[in-house]
């Protein structure tokens, strides 16, 4: 399973837990470890028979289930079965049994208690409207182009929405599908297509698909309507792509590097692919990205593009089909048995997209995608919580699919090719393929058979790697004895060492480019510092810290403006140059702005490379780089543009305004991406023209609507109420869902600007849109609601998380409730401190005013003993205060 586009392309960032580095905990109240259920049966095979009330939204069903008993005696057969209206229960020769369905459960009586592994048959007939698990979609009057369609999605436990089973990770199974649709549609499924049989009378045809290699319920899927079918192969494996009629040019677009990536990943992994077929099906409507059934996965239609957004969308779109194909072997042919080590299916499929890249587009670029990864990874670790990558404490299993399981995972299998090195990385993964193929699989799996393919022990990585969380956190110095030629790197790991955190053992490559060249030195970290010196002939031009970024680390270093300007166009790891270019946008000295300009406008430069000099001159906020960045806005590819865009939003200058505006004029850029990011920048000016400028693009087609969502984003960015009509407007039912999305999130972010009444009127729209149907729109206005920090969304917050089904809107009102929640004690507590200063201020008056009191009788009795006789001459003038503490009144003034 793979997030979705618009998480990857213009969602609304995560809402943190108040300021950098405010980390709570990642579980929740309520929450409780969750381990592995008991088995007593074993399934071996289930027959699902479906037929559809697609007006009703209603499911007809027949499961078929074959299994055995794990030990004599078993007198009842428990599956997972959630609001299913079960009509009866029979044996295999069509003998009643009795039964019940609570708890989501449904209780099987199997009368005469059972032998093990005798063969039991139970058939379950049975009709659900399925909330979960099943979808039905349908054209409507707001969207009366939306295709019709049935689609399933299983992971992790929604499939007793509309069959009953055991629903658990490592129960696999044999499975058949036979479903019956109008003729014309229709129908994937897993396996392989046994047979269609159409009833001319009443215009139907049944599919009956088998899968006949064992698979867990959460994999089983199907997806009917009407389709255009792509064509391709993949050394003998047949290859499909299904969309929409009259896509089969967007679907080559989208997925047509599949069979490259099959022979791939079957070298690579030392096991072809495992499966009869591999279907991609993009539908409508999807709540994932992408969900790697069994040699079926189910895409969202949004990646399908046309040539205009190819340049934007060709690697978004690689980097899911890899990932959902990497799936087929990691997941699929081996799964994990709890969804507590769900990261030995989306850690390897997330590393396994990074090794396609490595494969496609070399070694720099693949570099970039796992340090893309690791920032996602430390954002969530420093803003939201740390947790270990084996986690069994949640309230559902989607709780965890976060950037721990998906990125951090990811990195930690990079790191673990680095000390095994790639001989014996790939040496160990064939073996844990090749021995657990079919099966289910721990965490221990994978060490045991690494263990077996490298003889290398690998507990102490596992160790603080996977059963802890978080990474060192570096301090360096770097210093050069011209009299020793010693160069001499200090490196300290600053992390706060518990339970929960190691103190790490790492190796860690530093490099010198020298007048011979770039040298690279592995060192081992393990202690809290280390010094490590080097001999050298003269001075090195540069020292680069672990220059390829195969770390996960956070690095404090700063060798000066010098070895950075050289370092960012000398170092031969792009990874290198791009870290000198974030280290110089911070500087910005005049000198380092120019090495960054000229470092942007360089085509012979790697696009990430200048995409990171524009984001560091948009951070400096400097003079000279307004002026470099404008210069910039019509280079080539469209990477680097988009990254220029984004640099401009950060200057409130006309000057900025007037190069997004250009952008976004009609015969502007000709990417749809680079208008979506120019019109959020836009925006971010808070230009007097940017209302207007971004009101008339709104509506402007593009591929998944990114021109408006960019616009609506650019809108709640401009601080000026006049944006709220527009927002409120694009939140209805009937826009495009993206759009809807960033209508939600803009409204979040123009609340704090408007008047009281206003923020009202966002707080209700938003508590609305919690309910709404996409899961998108919901998600921004749950993220949204926590962003107004308004203890009046509670109730709102507190029925969702009471009511709804979906894990990932449970824990998002949960999370956003609890982050409200905080800072009104934060604010109360404020507000407590406030009134305990406002009451020691009124006592401190109240002691002003009667050291004042005192003082004027002091200085009355003073004035009194003082004053001379009346000699005829008249009274001595009496010195005033004043003088009198000039004069030496300090031995008193000490005394008072």
């Amino acid at each position: 399973m793979s997030p979705s586009l618009t998480a990857r392309c213009h969602g609304m960032d995560g809402a943190r837990d108040g300021a950098a580095g405010a980390r709570a905990r990642f579980e929740l109240p309520g929450d409780r470890p969750v381990w592995g259920r008991d088995r007593p049966f074993r399934v071996e095979h289930l027959h699902l028979e479906l037929e559809f009330d697609v007006a009703r939204r209603e499911v007809h069903g027949v499961a078929t289930t074959r299994f055995h008993a794990r030990h004599d005696g078993l007198a009842e057969a428990v599956f997972d079965a959630n609001e299913l209206e079960v009509e009866s229960v029979t044996t295999g020769d069509g003998r009643r049994l009795d039964f019940t369905v609570r708890d989501r459960e449904l209780r099987v009586a199997l009368g005469a208690p059972q032998v093990v592994d005798e063969p039991c048959t139970l058939v379950v007939r049975y009709r659900c409207r399925p909330r979960r698990g099943l979808y039905f979609n349908a054209p409507d009057e707001a969207y009366p182009g939306r295709p019709t369609q049935i689609w399933t999605q299983g992971q992790p436990e929604d499939s007793p929405y509309y069959f009953p089973c055991l629903d658990f990770p490592g129960e696999k199974f044999t499975t058949e599908v036979t479903v019956t649709v109008s003729r014309g549609w229709t129908v994937v499924s897993n396996g392989r297509l046994e047979s269609v049989n159409e009833d001319a009378r009443r215009r139907r045809a049944t599919f009956h698909w088998v899968q006949d290699v064992p698979h867990p319920a959460y994999l089983v899927t199907l997806v009917a309507g009407e389709f255009e079918v792509v064509e391709d192969r993949a050394d003998g494996v047949r290859v499909q792509y299904y969309g929409p009629k009259g896509s089969a040019a967007e679907q080559r677009r989208a997925w047509g590097r599949t069979p490259e990536m099959i022979r791939f990943f079957s070298q690579r992994i030392g096991v072809p692919y495992p499966w009869s077929k591999y279907a991609t099906v993009s539908v409508a409507d999807f709540i994932f990205g992408g969900m790697e059934n069994t040699s079926a996965t189910t895409m969202v239609d949004t990646y399908l593009h046309d040539e205009r957004a190819h340049e934007d969308m060709r690697e978004p779109s690689d980097s899911l089909a890899a990932h959902e194909l990497a799936h087929q072997w990691f997941g699929d042919l081996l799964t994990c048995r709890e969804w507590s080590h769900g990261w030995l299916n989306e850690s390897f499929a997330t590393y396994f997209d990074a090794l396609y890249v490595e494969h496609a587009r070399g070694w720099d670029a693949f570099r970039h995608d796992v340090w893309q990864k690791a920032r996602d990874y430390l954002d969530e670790d420093e803003s939201h919580y740390r947790r270990p990558l084996v986690e069994n404490v949640f309230h559902d299993p989607i709780d965890i699919f976060d950037s721990h399981l998906y990125e951090r995972g990811a990195v930690v299998l990079d790191m673990l090719r680095w000390v095994l090195g790639d001989q014996g990385w790939w040496r160990a993964i064939q073996h844990y393929v090749q021995k657990h193929r079919t099966r289910d699989v721990l965490t221990h799996d994978l060490q045991r058979a690494i263990e077996e393919a490298t003889g290398r022990n690998v507990d102490w990585f596992f160790d603080q790697w996977v059963w802890k969380g978080g990474h060192p956190e570096l301090k360096a110095s770097y210093s050069w004895d011209g009299e020793r030629r010693l160069a001499t790197v200090h490196l300290t790991q600053t992390q706060k060492v518990d339970d929960l955190t190691a103190l790490f053992r790492t190796p860690i490559e530093i490099g010198f480019m020298t007048a011979h060249g770039f040298e690279r030195h592995v060192r081992e970290l393990s202690e809290v510092s280390h010094t490590f010196a080097f001999h050298f002939d003269a001075e090195p031009v540069f020292v680069s810290i672990d220059p390829a970024w195969r770390v996960l680390k956070t690095l404090d270093f700063s060798p000066g403006e010098g070895q950075l300007r050289e370092r960012l166009v000398g170092d031969p790891e792009a990874m290198g140059r791009i870290e000198a270019a974030r280290a110089l946008g911070k500087i910005a000295t005049p000198r380092a702005l120019d090495a960054l300009c000229a470092v942007l406008l360089n085509d012979r430069e790697l696009p990430f490379v200048r995409a990171a000099a524009a984001a560091a001159l948009g951070d400096s906020k400097a003079e000279a780089a307004l002026a470099g960045l404008v210069e910039a806005v019509g280079v080539e590819p469209s990477r680097v543009r988009r990254a220029v865009m984004r640099a401009l939003g950060n200057f409130r200058d006309p000057r900025a305004a007037k190069a997004l505006s250009g952008a976004l004029q009609r015969r502007g850029d000709a990417s749809y991406y680079v208008q979506a990011d120019a019109a959020t920048a836009l925006g971010k000016t808070r230009d007097a023209t940017a209302v207007r400028a971004l009101t008339r693009v709104l509506g402007r087609p593009a591929h998944n609507d990114v021109i408006t969502a960019g616009a609506l984003t650019g809108l709640g960015e401009t601080r000026d109420p006049a944006a709220l009509p527009a927002l409120l407007e694009h939140t209805r039912w009937g826009v495009h869902q993206n759009a809807r999305r960033a209508a939600a999130a803009g409204l979040a972010s123009l609340a704090p600007y408007c008047e009281a009444a206003d923020r009202v009127r966002i707080r209700e729209r938003l508590e609305e849109l919690v309910d709404d149907r996409w899961t998108r729109v919901q998600r921004a206005a749950i993220e949204g609601l926590e962003h107004l920090r308004d203890p009046a969304a509670l109730p709102a917050l507190e029925r969702l998380a009471a009511r709804t089904i979906d894990g990932r809107a449970r824990r998002a009102a949960r999370v956003a409730a609890r982050r409200i929640e905080a800072r009104a004690d934060r604010a109360q507590d404020v507000r407590s401190l406030n009134d305990e200063v406002e009451k020691l201020r009124q006592q401190n008056r109240e002691l002003k005013d009667r050291l004042a009191s005192i003082e004027g009788r002091l200085d009355a009795l003073a004035d009194g003993a003082g004053a001379p006789a009346d000699n005829g001459r008249g009274n001595a003038r009496t010195p005033s205060r004043s003088a009198r503490a000039t004069k030496g009144g300090g031995a008193r003034g000490a005394k008072r």
